[in-house]
């Protein structure tokens, strides 16, 4: 065996001979897993490297622009929020099938006895008590077997079934019904195993999607219309005047997400050049999740010497780049943050925000006459523990982001740090370094003397 060609199945730890070079094509997102990965060379004792490629992802160049993050930071923490509801049904669901619960007995932070009160509702669970006795406890009586029905790569197990017809029919994949929209629109490219195929027919009332085999030097886009409505604040620290800067209003909270995918792109191979584009009519989908939540002060907004269009423009550079900064910081995907800029009339309304699965070649309708809110929410059903920890650690994102766009060699922007020049606007880079500049500018996070990192609400795994 002279080499091995694999995927992050290898950061399992598994011990596979001799190599003595590990390369690894892209930041694998964590610090932790870069460790895993690098550990596959050398496990013989003798001298090894381990070599990162960065692509031009933004992430992969703040690393490396910024080693010091890498070398002299320990591992990260994982947060998530073991009480989302959607995931704790399951769970309850699960654990009620193993043993029955006791009237008094809990289950994480949630009020478990509610909880199992729904589930009998639904047909799930049956309390049983004793004659006489007041306690009882909750048996299951469904005839699935529970586990059966949970996805562990999303919360839903909801898939859409791809069906291949170019020969005989067979199926080809699944796809989770969240992402099945954006990546199995009629006229999609769907790459599995290495294959192209491009969708004929998307069945969304019967969850499934007709795809023929192609040959084609392109793949697509997905272009998604998104609209966020504020529900409920669980913290905020209004904006403050201090000095020459001002301190933006930070918050967290409960939001409803409704997207629709509208259109797609072709984009071109090892190029990435736009080729082509397409419109789509797809029902809309609906989601309660958590979210974090940046208001720009106007007065901010008012100092800076450019045009109206110039500082929208910066609104939605510096929003791409705050949310590359934030998947750095809180370990997950880009795929597990969403992103949409709205801008502020009063608490129910919204102003709706077009953006791509790749930052958005789009504009957001943002008046930057108003106090824009730049919303970074958890892209799943209840969330899953992002939100709360960016509001604590709103300084440090920011410091992070004004390094990643400061650090970055372009002159007006690139897809590395706000996005290409092409699509934001010459004047990009410059608008969201000078809005960073102005929130930062006293050293303080405004946040009554809070350091941004007190707040630690998620649980560390």
């Amino acid at each position: 065996m002279r080499g091995v060609v694999s995927t992050n199945a290898l950061e399992l730890g598994i011990d596979i001979g001799t190599l003595d070079v590990c390369v690894m094509a892209g930041y694998p997102g964590t610090i932790a897993s870069t460790w895993q990965r690098a550990g596959r060379a050398g496990r013989r004792s003798a001298r090894s490297a381990a070599v990162l490629v960065a692509s031009s992802a933004p992430v992969d160049q703040f690393v490396v622009r910024h080693p010091d993050f890498f070398f002299d930071a320990s591992p990260e923490r994982g947060l998530i929020n073991p009480d989302n509801l959607h995931i704790l049904l399951d769970h309850l669901k699960c654990a009620a099938f193993e043993l029955p619960f006791g009237q008094d007995e809990q289950f994480s932070g949630a009020d478990t006895q509610a909880v199992l009160g729904l589930l009998a509702e639904e047909g799930f669970v049956h309390r049983e008590s004793a004659a006489g006795a007041d306690d009882g406890q909750w048996f299951w009586i469904h005839e699935s077997y529970p586990a059966d029905a949970i996805s562990l790569r999303s919360i839903s197990s909801d898939n859409v079934v791809v069906v291949e017809t170019s020969n005989a029919t067979s199926v080809v994949g699944e796809v989770d019904f969240g992402s099945a929209t954006a990546t199995l629109h009629e006229k999609a490219i769907y790459i599995v195993e290495g294959r192209q195929h491009q969708v004929d027919r998307f069945d969304f009332d019967g969850r499934k999607a007709y795809v023929t085999r192609v040959e084609c030097d392109y793949y697509t886009d997905a272009i998604t219309y998104t609209k966020v409505t504020i529900l409920d604040e669980f913290d905020t620290d209004a904006a403050r005047s201090h000095g020459s800067g001002v301190d933006a209003a930070r918050s967290h909270g409960e939001v409803h997400v409704v997207s629709r995918v509208v259109g797609f792109k072709k984009i071109k191979f090892h190029t990435h050049e736009n080729v082509g584009s397409g419109e789509l009519d797809l029902p809309e989908q609906q989601m309660h999740t958590t979210a974090y939540w940046l208001t720009l002060p106007a007065r901010v907004l008012a100092r800076l010497p450019f045009t109206l269009a110039s500082r929208r423009d910066g609104i939605v550079g510096l929003g791409r780049a705050l949310r590359s900064v934030a998947q750095l910081i809180l370990m997950c995907e880009r795929t597990d943050l969403g992103l949409s800029i709205h801008g502020c009339d009063a608490r129910a309304a919204s102003v709706t925000h077009m953006i791509s699965a790749h930052a958005g070649e789009s504009t957001p309708e943002v008046d930057a006459g108003d106090e824009p809110r730049i919303f970074i929410y958890d892209n799943y059903p209840g969330g899953v523990g992002f939100s709360e920890p960016l509001f604590g650690m709103h300084r440090e994102l920011l410091e992070r982001t004004l390094r990643l766009i400061e650090g970055c060699e372009c002159q007006s922007g690139c897809p590395a740090c706000v996005g290409p020049v092409e699509a934001s606007g010459p004047q990009v880079k410059a608008v969201a370094l000078a809005i960073l500049d102005d929130l930062l500018s006293d050293g303080r996070d405004g946040c009554d003397g809070r350091d941004g990192n007190d707040t630690q609400p998620a649980v560390e795994r």
